[in-house]
């Protein structure tokens, strides 16, 4: 009996989520992922042309969600601080639920070569455009650049408490509080940090 394409679709993803996650991108096959989702061959080539078409899907899967989570925190939230941290939140929530999945294809999508890098960058654009869109970025005119600058950042703060959990393996809720705190330490003192010593927001003249 022939699989619908959803369901097979379903243990494609599962399957290869879960030998991603124990053995990272370059060492698995797709009979690897055959294997881990019960399928047979040529089911996962009517849906898939290879495993790069896969890790790209699941790696869409992911951002999509942030994005999704991001638009609603917009739409819902007045205040542009709290936007961002509900966005925090939403990308620490995914990064203690999937931590390992989380950082071999965070790691595969900084490489430059890899088909991830694009889709990176731009999920990184639509942040970008979603938390300039807030009342606060249009009124002060503030330059997109410092707006990508923290993205990059609070990216990079996530990759280092994954390091620090075995490489996602086991991610602490310490570890993620520790996240957050720094996260949102990075993020008010950006987007609205003043006072003595403090340089000046940079704004597009």
């Amino acid at each position: 009996m022939q699989l619908g394409e959803d369901e097979a679709r379903g243990r494609i993803l599962g399957g290869a989520a879960r030998v991603f996650a124990g053995t990272g991108i370059r060492d698995v096959s797709v009979k690897d992922i055959l294997n881990a989702a019960g399928v047979a061959r040529r089911t996962f080539y009517r849906l898939y042309q290879s495993k790069e078409d896969v890790v790209v899907a699941l790696y869409r899967i992911g951002t999509q969600r942030l994005l999704d989570e991001c638009r609603l925190a917009v739409s819902e939230e007045r205040d542009p601080i709290r936007q961002i941290q509900r966005c925090i939140d939403a990308h620490l929530r995914n990064a203690r639920e999937v931590g390992r999945l989380v950082f071999v294809l965070g790691g595969e999508a900084q490489r430059h070569e890899s088909a991830l890098h694009e889709h990176r960058m731009q999920t990184h654009a639509q942040l970008v455009e979603l938390l300039m869109s807030s009342a606060t970025a249009a009124k002060t005119n503030i330059d997109p650049l410092l707006v990508r600058g923290l993205v990059l950042a609070l990216e990079g703060v996530t990759r280092i408490v994954l390091e620090e959990g075995n490489a996602g393996r086991s991610v602490s809720d310490a570890g993620i509080e520790r996240a957050r705190r720094v996260m949102y330490r990075m993020a008010t003192a950006a987007l609205a940090g003043e006072g003595p010593g403090v340089a000046p927001l940079p704004t597009l003249k």
